[in-house]
Parts: structure tokens; sequence; C-alpha cells
């Protein structure tokens, strides 16, 4: 048998990560109220719009004829988007007006009708996209982790090509082989967090409400505790955030989920952790997809995610054990119970007989 220090590692493929990928994000939105909800869902087709629009200026850059594809996908039967997205122009959603100095115009919040680049060499000179205009969308996937994390902007991805395919190829050293193989290690570990997760909805412990508060507030301290934290742990001061309030609809921190557990609004793991899902989605929607307040908060639901599968499968271990040592002491009482009755029966014959016994020897 192969020890675990030589155990060769398990790739994660594309396939696997696009299985798991759709599933994951709409358990990241389980925590998201309606109203939020109703917003990331006008966003995504305003933003859905803006890319077929760009993709169309490019296609056209490069000859792909737009009638044939068009006729194409009436052919296919898939031409259905576009009577979602005409319903919900960009001039129906409440954008925010608060500027930000890096976007080109028309993927600034509010920057008016037109949400895309009309021009191919701006779409080409530039890393930001649509997507960078509407926060709720970008919310969600600046959330994701790897291996499910978006890859790298067109700058940074094509510098990383260049440097790749520069000079000629150089063989591992034994430490840059370790490097790898702890990497693909950690991917592994990742991935397989991400789909221990989406089977926590399944579990009956995740659900159940507690009956105290002692386990939920040792889970809040245990995460409040952590270093990642620190940033959450107070409200955010809207003097310091200018536009906070504006932006963000559901304002939440770790000071009122702890108030929120004691006074009994939060009963179970699963609304701990959907609570704590909300501010991680407060935090990437405000500072953007790509800035350090949302690493940080990458990490910080990472730690969070695993505090809360580690307390759940604690407390079901706890049950399952519990509930093994009640059907072995059940079990011991019936036969205890049985042997009793059984030597009871069999005593009468036993005091007859010796009775009758006396009787003949009286006689």
């Amino acid at each position: 048998t192969m020890s675990s220090s030589t155990q060769p590692t398990t790739i994660i493929t594309e396939e696997a990560i696009k299985t798991v990928l759709p599933p994951t994000l709409y358990r990241l939105t389980e925590a998201l109220p309606k109203t939020e909800l109703d917003v990331i869902i006008r966003e995504a087709r305003a933003c859905e719009d803006a890319l077929e629009k760009e993709i169309e200026l490019l296609e056209r850059e490069i000859g792909i004829d737009q009638q044939s594809k068009k006729r194409k996908l009436n052919d296919d039967g898939n031409d259905n988007n576009t009577a979602i997205s005409n319903n919900n122009s960009p001039e129906q959603l409440l954008e925010p007006s608060i500027a930000i100095p890096l976007l080109p115009t028309p993927y600034q919040p509010g920057g008016g009708a037109i949400n895309y680049l009309e021009d191919v060499q701006q779409i080409l000179g530039t890393d930001f996209s649509p997507p960078d205009r509407y926060f709720t969308v970008s919310a969600l996937l600046g959330r994701l982790r790897i291996p499910l994390k978006l890859p790298a902007t067109t700058s940074a991805a094509a510098a990383s090509a260049a440097a790749a395919s520069s000079g000629t190829t150089v063989p591992k050293s034994k430490k840059e082989e370790l490097e790898a193989e702890k990497k693909a290690k950690q991917l592994r570990l990742s991935f397989e967090k991400q789909q221990a997760l989406l089977t926590l909805d399944q579990n009956e412990i995740y659900h159940q409400e507690h009956t105290e508060t002692t386990t939920l507030l040792a889970l809040w301290k245990r995460i409040s505790s952590h270093r990642t934290s620190a940033v959450f742990r107070k409200p955010v001061n809207p003097l310091e955030a200018p536009g906070y309030q504006e932006r963000i609809l559901f304002p939440i921190d770790l000071s009122l989920i702890r108030k929120m557990i004691v006074c009994r609004m939060i009963k179970s793991y699963a609304g701990f952790h959907r609570c704590v899902g909300l501010i991680c989605h407060n935090c990437v929607k405000f500072n953007g997809r790509e800035s350090d307040y949302s690493a940080l908060t990458r990490d910080f639901e990472d730690n969070v995610d695993e505090k809360v599968l580690e307390a759940v499968r604690n407390a079901s271990a706890a049950a399952t054990a519990a509930k093994a040592a009640a059907e072995s002491s059940k079990a011991a009482v019936a036969a205890a119970t049985g042997g009793a009755g059984g030597a009871a029966a069999a005593a009468p014959p036993v005091a007859g007989a010796a009775a009758a016994a006396g009787t003949n020897g009286a006689a």
C-alpha cells in the first residue's frame, strides 16, 4: 500500500472545476437578501448586453460576418439572450454615482446609457470589462477562491505567457518539483473543501436549531479572534468609506452577528454561515474584486468555511456517537429485562416442586 507521502497528487481538471463552479456561485447567493438578488439579476443582464456588444465589435474587426452568425444562432435555436437583454437595459438600473478614477467612462457606475466601449483599440487597451461597472456581479466573482478563481487580467496573463515562452525550456530542479507538488496538493485540498461546502446543505446538523447560544457564540469567538477578522469586527464608518451607504444596501459586521446570536435571530450553523457570507459580499462589492480588501476577504471567508465545516463535522460525530451509545444502552436494558423475566418465569415451577416435595414429606 502506498503511503500518503508517496501517493501521487490528483490533478484537478478543468471539467471538474466546471461541474463545481455553478453550484458554488449559487451557494454564494444564498446569504443575500431578495432585493440584492434582484440587483444581481438586473446587473447581470445589463452586463451580458454590454459584453455582447463588445464581442460583436471585436468579431467585426477580425472579419466575422455578423449576419451569418445570427442565422446560425437562429438555426441552432440558441439566440434567446437578446430578448432578455433588450428588456433589461442599463438605464433601468439604479447605480451608485461614486466614481472610480481607473475605470473608463462607460465602465463607471452611473456612467450613462452606454455601458460598453465603442472602439476596438480602447477594448484592447484596458484590463477592465463591463463587469467592473456592476458591483454585485463582481462581488460574486470576487469571492471565488482557487482553484475556482477566475484567471488573471489580460495584461497579466499576456506577461505570464510571454515569460513562459521566452528562451529555452529549463528542466525543473528538485526544489521546483517539490514546490509544484505542494501547490498541486493545495489545489486539490481547496477543491475538496469546495465540494464539502456544497454537501453542507444536505446535513441536518448544519440546519438544526440550537436550544442555547453557547455553541454558536464559541464558533463566533474562534472566527472573530482570527487575524483576518480585524476589519470585520465593527461597522464600517461612512466617513472613512465615502459612498458606502449608497452602494451597500444591507451593512453587517461581526459585532452585529454576535447580537443576532444572543437575541436568537441566528439559531443554526447555516444561519451563522450565511450572515458571515453577507459580510464578505459587501466587502468585495464595495472595494472591487481585485482590491487588497477583497484578497483579505477571500482569506477571511476561507477561514470561516474551515471553522464551520469543522464544527459541523464535530457535531455530526458527537450526534452519531450519542445515538450509538443510546442504542447500545437500550439493547443492554432490553437484554437485562429479558433475562430477569426469564428467571421469574422459571421460578414458579421450582417453588411448586419444592412445595409438593414438602407436602409429600409431611405425608
